[in-house]
């Protein structure tokens, strides 16, 4: 029978249409719902307040859903409960947490109804009946819908443990009931694992907001607040992030840290996933809740650090560990993709300690996982990981099979640390008995400059006839002219032609390096051409070999061209070597061939790429680098950045490299970074320090000696510390005692050939001349060192060795004494160079012959000082007259001379035979 019923909270009862046969929430009897589930549980008496998260839920009051999703005991409900707990004075927020029993839709939908009625007790919905389960489903929300538009928003609807819902046609209902609620209507759903909610519209429109685990987990300032509580203490910030780092800040981790922190008398101690209370949490919490299936692959998947679905599906031989792993991510157990693409998993720190801890009760299984997981890292060649696990199996051959293919591969791509660092992990006498593993050993110990140990194990390589005929005769040969050419400072190169060994089973590497370390010593005994050649030998050996040592083969090959003054092809061999290891993973053969292109940039003057090169390099630089190599990029950084003004984080890069060269025997590079402070401090007129800095290295010491009176052999050592002293007495004005000290070290330079210093000793020397008036001798120094440059002019090092240049340059332009002509594209390159002394370096149109008006002699004189590169306060004191009359004469002159610059004003001067 119809009968008419009235809405709740109207003032008089009006007529609504007859209202269907349904089930209403008292039809299921008050005894059947459970009151305390419509509201928030009681906060811990420890819980902390979480400001920032709760401002971050007030943020999204004008967003449709906040969506909480985070495993077991993030803290999701407690910060849900303070979130209440200040906003329902102010808000209608209703309340309901979820269990088993309510996933099933009419008791879901009885609770839902309850849940908003009590707050808004004028709610009028109702569950209709249908014929069908899905009408009646659909019925449901399109009341439950309509009738939250009848109320007064706004409102908010909080479902906590949304886990609990997985039957689809649920699941199905909440995704309509999220999208067709009105308008003033919030919804703020949490849970572990949440269902499978199309929320892609509402993240279109900026409608959903997330707290992941992330964002619910502790930071250090959380962790010292909640040990405050717990612990009774202040913690120090050491044990707040040793605590952060082994909990990763989940809630209850650090609640279990801190709680079992203070029942210690230790304190703070080593805390992970298999101490008894997290073990117990983590087993009757999400273990015991699996299927057996998913525990046993949580279980066994917990052998490796990280895993994708091929690794899994190998470790326990099926065939859908894509899906298990997805699924482990929905439901928020513990697990975090490393990747967008959900290809790379880890687990979280204390859940994969507790997992492990399981896994080592059964040895047996635990080494064939091991054992399974080393060769599916051995065939994707993820070496370092194969190891490990092949390290914790119990298959001795597997383990030796793959050391030897390991080392040999490190080896050939120079990581020689790597190579030393695992073979020493298996005993000497099975490295020694094992020819692979010992030819890689000793190898990597003479390139890692271990000499000691290397000539030690070949001693007991030949001790062991054995062990002597398993390694070979060549290749003990081999190792022995690699460990004679690298340690013996005589020169000598040991096998005269490596490549003949080829024939008799030897190493394609092992010759091609004997012939890269050959060609680097005729590098150091000044045989620039021979070097060339060998490089080039060993580079035809590489080939296909090792890209790494065929880019060491190529720098020594560009080290050979540089010093012989051909600048382009070492640049352009420079060039090449990097587009072939460019866009790669930074290894030892990357590190190689950006350093040297660095380099290069810095000597073409393109100074923002070769800093940018240098800053990425400097950190990948280890033990197993060159000292070639750590030289080269510390002091080309050091360079740029002196260019650019910031003269203490110049210093400071010399400092360290300083540092690190004391420690061994680098004799030539300590005498370059001598020269680099020398000149550092110079650019800075710190004439002191500089003194300091040579009486450190004992210059003066060595000049008094007359170490630089008479040519000799050219050395590198030799000539870098004389050049950082003739700098030292050009700034002194000793111009004599500088000048008869590069000329000798110009000689030798010239004597061998050495192209690249002789050019910038040349330079040098122009700018010594220039200084004590000597113009003539600093054209000729000029000329002669753009004649050694191929007609490419100075490179961006010779200018920062002799700053002065640019004003003899400018000179010879203006005067028509300059005999290479210089490209224009030259002085496009070098402009930031050019600017700094002269605005126009062309030359200038011919002016009259007589100055605008007579000069007096006082003029002539200030002149005359000019020309000898004084400053203004130095022709003052010259001249014994105030700084201001100095600087009201020199003006006088450049306006008689129709000048604006100093260079200018001496270039006119002599056109004009006013001075020599």
């Amino acid at each position: 029978m119809a009968h008419q019923l009235t809405r709740h909270g109207k003032d008089r009862a009006e007529p609504v249409a007859p209202r269907p046969a349904s089930h209403s929430v008292s039809d299921l009897g008050p005894h059947y719902l459970i009151h305390s589930k419509l509201k928030p549980p009681q906060c811990a008496t420890t819980c902390i307040e979480r400001g920032t998260l709760l401002a971050r839920i007030d943020a999204a009051t004008g967003q449709k859903l906040t969506l909480l999703a985070a495993p077991v005991g993030s803290g999701k409900t407690s910060l849900l409960a303070q979130w209440h707990r200040h906003s329902c004075a102010s808000h209608s927020v209703a309340w309901l947490s979820l269990d088993e029993q309510d996933n099933e839709p009419v008791r879901f939908f009885s609770y839902l109804i309850a849940a908003v009625r009590s707050v808004c007790p004028a709610f009028d919905a109702y569950l209709p009946h249908r014929r069908g389960a899905d009408e009646s489903l659909d019925a449901a929300i399109a009341v439950f819908i309509a009738s939250l538009g009848r109320l007064n928003p706004p409102i908010c609807i909080v479902v906590d443990d949304l886990q609990m819902l997985s039957t689809p046609v649920l699941v199905r209902a909440v995704d309509a009931l999220l999208l067709q609620s009105p308008a003033g209507i919030r919804w703020i759903l949490s849970g572990r694992g949440l269902p499978p909610l199309h929320m892609g519209q509402l993240q279109l429109n900026d409608q959903l907001m997330t707290l992941g685990s992330e964002d619910l987990n502790f930071d250090t300032d959380a962790i010292v607040q909640l040990g405050a509580q717990l612990c009774h203490r202040s913690l120090t910030e050491d044990e707040a992030q040793s605590i952060r780092r082994s909990t990763e800040g989940w809630v209850a981790g650090v609640k279990l840290a801190l709680l079992a922190a203070a029942g210690s008398r230790d304190g703070i101690g080593d805390f992970n996933g298999s101490h008894y209370e997290v073990a117990r949490y983590l087993g009757t919490s999400v273990l015991q809740e699996q299927e057996p299936q998913l525990r046993e692959f949580l279980i066994a998947s917990s052998v490796v650090d990280r895993m994708t679905a091929e690794l899994c599906n190998a470790l326990l031989g099926i065939a859908h560990s894509q899906s298990l792993l997805e699924q482990l991510e929905r439901s928020q157990l513990f697990i975090q993709p490393l990747d967008s693409h959900g290809h790379w998993y880890r687990y979280h720190t204390l859940f994969l300690d507790f997992l492990r801890s399981h896994l080592r009760h059964d040895t047996a299984q635990l080494s064939i996982l091991n054992e399974r997981a080393s060769r599916w890292y051995a065939e994707h060649q993820l070496y370092a990981e194969a190891l490990h696990h092949a390290f914790a199996a119990s298959n001795e051959e597997w383990r030796l099979e793959l050391l030897e293919r390991c080392a040999t591969t490190w080896l050939r791509a120079g990581e020689t640390v790597a190579v030393i660092h695992w073979i020493t992990k298996v005993p000497h006498n099975v490295i020694l008995g094992h020819a692979g593993i010992c030819r890689s050993y000793i190898a990597s110990l003479i390139l890692s400059r271990r000499f000691n140990e290397a000539a030690a194990t070949l001693r007991e390589v030949e001790a062991n006839v054995s062990t002597e005929r398993a390694l070979g005769s060549v290749h003990l040969r081999l190792l022995h002219a690699m460990l004679t050419v690298l340690a013996d400072s005589s020169g000598q190169i040991g096998i005269s032609s490596p490549e003949a060994l080829r024939d008799r089973g030897a190493d394609s590497f092992l010759i091609g390096t004997l012939l890269t370390l050959q060609a680097y010593t005729m590098l150091r005994l000044n045989q620039f051409d021979k070097a060339w050649r060998l490089a080039m030998r060993a580079r035809d050996t590489f080939d296909s070999i090792s890209l790494y040592s065929l880019g060491y083969a190529e720098v020594v090959a560009s080290l050979a061209d540089r010093a012989q003054g051909d600048m382009k092809a070492a640049a352009d061999r420079c060039e090449r070597m990097f587009q072939m290891v460019r866009g790669g993973h930074r290894t030892p053969a990357w590190v190689n061939a950006a350093n040297a292109l660095a380099y290069m940039r810095y000597e073409e003057n393109r100074l923002d790429e070769a800093e940018a090169l240098c800053t990425e390099v400097l950190p990948l630089l280890s033990v197993q680098s060159t000292v070639e190599n750590v030289v080269t990029a510390y002091v080309t950084l050091s360079r740029i950045k002196a260019s650019n003004g910031r003269y203490g984080e110049a210093f400071q890069l010399l400092d360290y490299l300083h540092s690190m060269l004391e420690s061994g025997s680098h004799a030539r590079f300590l005498a370059q970074v001598c020269a680099e402070k020398l000149r550092l401090l110079l650019s800075q007129d710190n004439l002191q320090r500089a003194r300091a800095v040579a009486l450190e290295f004992g210059l003066q010491r060595r000049a008094r000696s007359g170490e630089w009176r008479r040519s000799r052999s050219y050395d590198e050592t030799w000539e870098r510390f004389g050049s950082g002293y003739a700098a030292l007495l050009i700034k002194q004005r000793q111009y004599d005692e500088a000048r008869a000290l590069l000329l000798v070290l110009r000689d030798s330079a010239h004597e061998v050939g050495y192209v690249y210093r002789e050019a910038p000793l040349e330079a040098v020397l122009a700018c010594c001349y220039w200084h004590s008036g000597d113009i003539e001798s600093a054209f000729d120094c000029l000329n002669r060192g753009f004649a050694l440059t191929r007609g490419h002019g100075f490179t961006r090092g010779v200018f920062d060795e002799a700053p002065s240049m640019i004003q003899v340059i400018a000179a010879a332009l203006t005067s028509g004494r300059l005999c290479t002509p210089l490209p224009t594209h030259y002085f496009c390159k070098f402009e930031n160079v050019f600017s700094q002394a002269v605005p126009v370096v062309t030359p200038s149109p011919r002016k009259s012959a007589l100055p605008l008006e007579p000069l007096t002699e006082r003029e002539v004189d200030m002149l005359r000082l000019l020309a000898l590169g004084l400053s203004n306060h130095e022709i003052s004191a010259r001249s014994q007259i105030a700084l201001s009359t100095a600087k009201w004469h020199l003006k006088n002159v450049f306006a008689k001379l129709d000048v604006s610059t100093r260079t200018g004003a001496i270039a006119r001067a002599r056109e004009m035979r006013l001075i020599e």
